[in-house]
């Protein structure tokens, strides 16, 4: 499986074709193995000792192809963490809110769930983990997004470890890199943990 990708990796200067083969890889994934695989992040991420001294945690909202963190916002909230999502101001620009439980989430840009409007602002610099989505991983660390930067822009200068959520079965031996581009400190799939 790798061999081929990894050709056209090598081959491959688009960016936004890349993305798009490994989006389509993402959403053909059987529903079951699909559920499996959430379980097995869920139980790794939770096992992290990053994860259990974090008071603080900055938390993406799954959409339906990615692993799903829902499961892990209800283990944050009852082992008394407080929890941040993501909303977007502009175009790559997003800041950290705290959420208390689902009635704090909306129907929001790109169909993601958002934090409604009364929930109040929280410094980046009280996070202590910042759990980040991706459409794909490579073994050394760098993920693949979703084109808009907002997540580059967010983890810049950040202190507090970036753990990238990713499917083992879309972990690729090297992703198109730019400048810019900051590598996970730890990387969760289903089937390992890795650390940079």
């Amino acid at each position: 499986m790798f061999d081929s990708i990894s050709g056209k990796i090598r081959n491959m200067t688009d960016k936004s074709e890349f993305r798009k083969e490994m989006l389509a890889r993402r959403a053909a994934m059987d529903p079951s193995a699909r559920a499996e695989a959430d379980k097995n992040i869920l139980a790794a991420l939770t096992s992290l000792p990053e994860y259990l001294a974090a008071g603080v945690i900055f938390c993406y909202m799954s959409t339906a192809d990615e692993p799903d963190t829902r499961a892990l916002l209800e283990d944050a909230w009852t082992r008394g963490k407080q929890v941040c999502a993501p909303l977007c101001l502009s175009m790559g620009v997003m800041e950290a809110r705290e959420i208390t439980g689902p009635d704090d989430l909306m129907a929001g840009k790109y169909d993601i769930p958002e934090p409604k409007a009364h929930c109040r602002i929280i410094s980046p610099e009280d996070i202590d983990l910042n759990l980040v989505p991706c459409v794909c991983c490579d073994v050394d660390g760098y993920r693949l997004g979703y084109g808009g930067g907002f997540y580059d822009r967010w983890l810049e200068g950040r202190g507090a470890p970036a753990v990238v959520l990713c499917f083992e079965n879309m972990i690729v031996p090297a992703v198109p890199r730019e400048p810019h581009d900051r590598r996970a400190d730890i990387l969760v799939t289903d089937a390992v943990v890795r650390t940079f």
